[in-house]
């Protein structure tokens, strides 16, 4: 049940297992959820949100590789002819890495100031095969690439976006021994940390070692801890009394340096934290526990730092409210309540930075409609696919889909005291056969997802006027539920005593609290092109990602790499000839979080506060950021066509929180309350329990694992299960 994120990852997987027949059935004439984009009648590219892929994403980058190797096999892609095309041909085409991001803020004479850098590569690509020589999913690999990292972000404090050449390391605000950081120090366990401290502090009065060097000097001699923590649990204790110590010393004898010196309290804002997380890390004990990161997930990140030492100042920064922009980390959609569990933050925090193969983050070269879902939806409609076993290759049947079916109630029957789905009933836009007999054709001539269901004109109705109802074991013997918690928690259902009640109230009360415990947010998105390129704007770092914006739209991607994809669909639609939307330059996509203030409104008071919103970005919301598009007015005399807005208020289309003390009461989908189901999304126990798309393909595939009880196995489930 649902087409999205979780739904297709299921699917997927189960799909690719002979002796199952896999049906998904969707609300939407197109796939993908929170994740879907369409093409309008121009072709460009219509969101859902921004949507980045991160480099520690193992199983959704398995999935799509898998995908993609079968799509170039076929030789489908946008040179395909009738039939076989698709927006991107190979993995390479779809996806390609974004080293830099950046965070915006204001200095203490309140003038913008931009940070960005660019994060290194690592060895070897997301999907890779694991093991255990480069498995980062370990507590010590944690800890060790923070030297390398710690590195990287000490080079890259950026000036005002009004440099000449802005987004270059500026050495010569660099001492002597923040230069010297690359060299190999050596650590003695039997050495007090008192002493280290000492020769650490002694350097800071004299003004020859700085906070950078002195915070890599640290977790350099904390990385050798590390390494011996197996041999030698007295280190434990060690490491832990030097990093308190540093800790401490580095705030003291840095406060006035910060005072004066703008670059330097940026640099020391990261270091404060990171030293914060592992001293943290330590004294909690988290990493050492059965319960690791879950432990803390009852407080605040922001607290929980506050609780180990981080000043007020690392605390409220820029760095920090990025985290929380970026998993829209604001309950109720109210930026006065930042909420964030400390462990689910910790973990993706230390996924992301420390556990990324590639790149930190992947975009994608068009919307994931094209780049995502359309590949996964034509794949499994293939007939010619196999399944090699231990008795040679067996046959797998084609996965059907069914468009605009939605679920209105389920059948719960109780025999011997378990529980069983031994009904569905659908309601549909028009005869469900009709509707079926035109879903292996849903996308366009290029191989996306239309705006509007005229794939179906021939069948489709304006209202839900058709049924549809499946029985046990006529016609399904298994389901999977993978829409949100939102639609999730209104099915209704209707007992053997012909009773009729939520669904959740017929289950154990550990449903009613994960319904009751698990919030969404509404978000807001916008996509604007423009007549001028990044440099005519007066953006002279390139494209990026930047957060922190401290508006209504806190984030802002130039997203300029889809224009090509969106000629290519014109030319293909058009036999080459020039349409009006070929003057866009670049493209900028806004996206952030809607209070329910707005949000409860409805939908078209939701949607004209986002484009009220995007009106005063444009107006001058974005005048630090674009100086030049502002000469002689505002950036809203660039734009070309119709902005896009976005107000995502409803069911599915909510993000998942993941506020303090709710994880709790999640539930797995492993979980077996009801004997033949499951049930997949981002807002179950799946290890990760942050809104995102890797957390959506690990719950299907734990799922999936709880249908066939084997396949795929729990080991092969990459961070499930992991600190």
């Amino acid at each position: 049940m649902g087409g999205g994120c979780a739904g297709l990852a299921a699917a997927w997987h189960l799909s690719r297992q002979s002796g199952y027949e896999v049906h998904v059935y969707e609300r939407s004439w197109r796939l993908g959820g929170k994740g879907a984009s369409v093409r309008d009648r121009d072709g460009r590219i219509r969101d859902h949100g921004l949507h980045i892929w991160l480099g520690f994403y193992e199983n959704a980058f398995r999935m799509i590789r898998d995908c993609y190797a079968i799509v170039e096999e076929k030789g489908w892609g946008p040179n395909g002819a009738a039939g076989a095309k698709l927006a991107h041909a190979t993995f390479e085409d779809a996806f390609f890495p974004e080293p830099h991001i950046g965070v915006a803020g204001r200095s203490s004479a309140s003038d913008w100031v931009v940070w960005s850098g660019q994060l290194p590569p690592a060895k070897g690509l997301p999907g890779d095969p694991l093991v255990p020589e480069n498995n980062p999913f370990t507590i010590s690999s944690y800890l060790l690439r923070t030297v390398a990292l710690l590195k990287t972000l000490m080079l890259s404090v950026i000036g005002p976006a009004t440099d000449d050449v802005p987004g270059k390391p500026r050495p010569e605000q660099r001492s002597t021994l923040d230069e010297m950081i690359d060299l190999k120090f050596s650590y003695d366990v039997l050495q007090s940390p008192e002493v280290l401290i000492q020769w650490i502090a002694r350097g800071v009065r004299t003004a020859t070692l700085t906070a950078a060097a002195a915070a890599l000097q640290v977790v350099t001699i904390v990385e050798t801890m590390v390494q011996d923590i197996n041999q030698n649990p007295q280190v434990v204790g060690s490491a832990l009394n030097l990093l308190q110590a540093l800790a401490a010393q580095a705030r003291k004898e840095l406060r006035d340096f910060v005072a004066i010196d703008e670059a330097l309290r940026w640099k020391t804002e990261i270091i404060d934290i990171v030293i914060t997380i592992v001293v943290g890390l330590y004294r909690d004990r988290v990493l050492f526990e059965t319960d690791g990161l879950d432990a803390i997930n009852d407080i605040d990140y922001r607290d929980w730092l506050l609780k180990h030492g981080a000043t007020k100042t690392s605390v409220n920064s820029r760095f920090i409210a990025g985290i929380y922009d970026f998993v829209f980390a604001y309950e109720g959609g109210d930026r006065t309540r930042p909420r964030l569990a400390a462990g689910v933050a910790l973990r993706g925090a230390l996924r992301m930075f420390f556990t990324y193969r590639g790149a930190m983050f992947w975009r994608m070269r068009s919307g994931m409609g094209d780049a995502v879902f359309a590949p996964l939806y034509k794949v499994m409609l293939l007939e010619d696919r196999k399944a090699r076993t231990q008795d040679g290759e067996l046959p797998l049947p084609p996965v059907t889909f069914h468009f605009m079916h939605e679920l209105s109630k389920v059948t719960l029957e109780t025999r011997r005291g378990e529980r069983f789905v031994t009904g569905l009933t659908f309601r549909t836009r028009g005869d469900g056969n009709a509707l079926d007999a035109l879903a292996k054709n849903a996308l366009d001539h290029f191989g996306g997802w239309p705006d509007d269901e005229r794939c179906f004109t021939k069948a489709v109705q304006s209202g839900w006027t058709g049924t549809r109802e499946l029985k046990v074991p006529v016609d399904f013997d298994a389901v999977i539920f993978a829409m949100g918690i939102a639609d999730f928690k209104m099915v209704k259902a209707i007992t053997g005593q012909g009773r009729s009640s939520r669904f959740f109230s017929e289950l154990p009360a550990q449903w009613g609290n994960m319904v009751r415990d698990v919030k969404t947010v509404a978000t807001q998105s916008a996509q604007v092109w423009l007549k001028k390129d990044l440099e005519a704007l007066g953006w002279y770092r390139g494209s990026g990602l930047i957060s922190a914006l401290g508006q209504r739209f806190d984030t802002w991607a130039d997203m300029t790499h889809t224009l090509a994809t969106e000629q290519a669909w014109r030319k293909a639609a058009r036999n080459g000839k020039p349409s009006a939307a070929d003057k866009a330059r670049s493209v900028a996509y806004f996206c952030g979080v809607l209070s329910d203030e707005h949000a409860n409104k409805g939908g078209q008071y939701a949607k004209d506060k986002v484009a009220a919103d995007l009106q005063n970005m444009l107006a001058k919301g974005m005048c630090h950021l674009w100086p030049q598009a502002f000469d002689g007015g505002t950036a809203e005399q660039l734009v070309t066509g119709e902005p896009h807005v976005q107000a995502n208020i409803e069911g599915s289309d909510r993000y998942t929180l993941s506020l303090p003390g709710s994880t709790r009461s999640r539930i797995s989908p492993l979980e077996c309350s009801v004997q033949n189901m499951s049930i997949a999304g981002d807002w179950t126990a799946c290890g990760l329990d942050v809104g995102c798309f890797e957390a959506a393909v690990i719950s299907g595939m734990l799922a999936v694992h709880a249908i066939t009880g084997a396949e795929p196995s729990l080991e092969s489930i990459i961070g499930y299960d992991h600190p």
